[in-house]
């Protein structure tokens, strides 16, 4: 048996086999690494300030980069839009945050909260606005079904998973909220942030401040007057300002209750807002954490998803009833103070903008 006879051996052929699948391998894992260098990048533009964060920024931005020379981006791109889904990558709708303006009081927005409000009618609903966290989402959609049975109420929910008020690099809620008010008109606004905020804050200096630091609760407050003013700006009359729950974890409810504070006392400081506390209830007969509560008719139901954290619909519901109930009291109770409802001119409502 000759060398040509022995290079037709199965042996031989398994061999260049292995080879050639090796090679398509390395391929796959590098054209993967282009495809997806987007979402990589978000990702870790989302992490903590710090070196784990810089680190893996320094390795996938440059490969973010050349994946869009190559054009390797499109196909995420236009598969999260065919399925509805937000594209990786930064938003591509980017608006200017202008500084808010004053009232001769010198409290920022252009409302002025002793108006009487006007009242919702068939034809001229009112516009409620909805947007926080991942942890808004079960609520926002609970207290958009509640609205739609008035008739009376056009909601629009704008959650973003992972968001806050900390990151406006990863997602930039002052300019959303800019954006939305001008967009969608709301006269009444729901908002819920914090359960991805305790993390630094990098100030408008550049310098980074740590959570607990006295820098840091400076500098989350300006970022909650901020969202008020930006709101009110746009026209907003109430703001429903949703602090978190309890939580499981015995350090992060420690900070949970940091970041509620601040809620609560800045929605002291400008009328028009009211803080709607969702800690107490959440909490058990003794106020400790309870993942199961008894609804109204005193049948236990399971409030809180498996992780802990994010509500289940009854527990959204239970949220969201609280929220539609100080709505009420505002725009549609007899005894809201408002003004007489004008006769229907026959016009349409501005329509809802469909969520980002």
């Amino acid at each position: 048996m000759d060398g040509r006879d022995t290079d037709r051996l199965p042996y031989g052929r398994r061999r260049r086999t292995a080879a050639s699948a090796l090679v398509a391998i390395v391929v796959a894992l590098v054209l993967g690494a282009f495809f997806n260098a987007p979402a990589m990048k978000k990702t870790a533009e989302g992490m903590p300030f710090g070196g784990a964060r810089s680190f893996k920024l320094a390795l996938v931005d440059p490969l973010a980069t050349v994946s869009h020379w190559l054009l390797l981006d499109r196909p995420a791109r236009l598969t999260a839009e065919a399925f509805g889904k937000p594209a990786p990558g930064p938003s591509p709708v980017k608006v200017v945050v202008v500084k808010p303006t004053a009232t001769p009081t010198g409290k920022p927005g252009k409302v002025d909260p002793g108006k009487p409000l006007p009242r919702p009618y068939a034809g001229h609903p009112l516009h409620l606005y909805i947007a926080g966290d991942s942890m808004a989402g079960i609520p926002g959609m609970a207290l958009v079904n509640l609205s739609n049975k008035t008739h009376l109420i056009k909601p629009l929910l704008d959650y973003h998973i992972s968001s806050g008020l900390a990151r406006p690099d990863f997602f930039d809620w002052p300019a959303q909220l800019q954006l939305q008010t001008k967009a969608f008109g709301p006269g009444a606004a729901g908002v819920m942030f914090g359960a991805n905020d305790r993390q630094g804050l990098q100030a408008s200096s550049g310098k980074v401040y740590w959570f607990g630091q006295p820098g840091w609760t400076t500098e989350y407050r300006r970022r909650v007057r901020e969202a008020i003013a930006i709101l009110q700006d746009g026209g907003t009359r109430r703001i429903y300002w949703v602090g978190q729950p309890i939580m499981p974890d015995p350090k992060f409810n420690s900070q949970i209750k940091v970041i509620n504070g601040i809620f609560q006392s800045e929605a002291a400081k400008h009328p028009g807002v009211e803080y709607v506390d969702a800690w107490s209830l959440f909490t058990d007969s003794s106020g400790g954490y309870a993942q199961y509560l008894p609804d109204a008719s005193g049948t236990m139901q399971q409030v809180r998803e498996q992780d802990g954290e994010h509500f289940t619909y009854a527990g959204g519901m239970r949220l969201a009833t609280v929220v539609m109930a100080l709505i009420k009291k505002d725009w549609l109770s007899k005894k809201a103070g408002s003004t007489p409802a004008p006769k229907p001119s026959g016009k349409s409502s501005p329509k809802a903008t469909a969520k980002p």
